[in-house]
């Protein structure tokens, strides 16, 4: 938090299959991992591209959590389902 390039606006991934994005999408999850994580965007490790983690089991950080399966989304798009607007986390 307070990171400029978390305001900015990631680019969306151009080349799929390459050994860069295998390498990036296991960065994130050993980060994730090593930080007892629920997700992790790949600009929150300086990588401004649309790439985003998220999964796994109740660990110390999130013990009450259920199992969420582990996913990796590359340039996700995402749709509101209302107009309403959260002003909170």
């Amino acid at each position: 938090m307070g990171d400029a390039r978390l305001l900015q606006p990631a680019a969306p991934v151009t080349a799929f299959g390459t050994d860069e994005l295998c390498a990036l999408l296991a960065d994130l999850r050993d980060t994730m991992t090593a930080y007892s994580g629920a997700g992790l965007a790949a600009p929150q490790i300086g990588v401004p591209l649309q790439v985003v983690i998220f999964g796994g089991a109740p660990s110390p950080r999130y013990p009450e959590a259920g199992e969420v399966p582990y996913t990796e989304l590359v340039n996700p798009v995402l749709t509101p389902l209302s107009e309403a607007i959260e002003e909170d986390w």
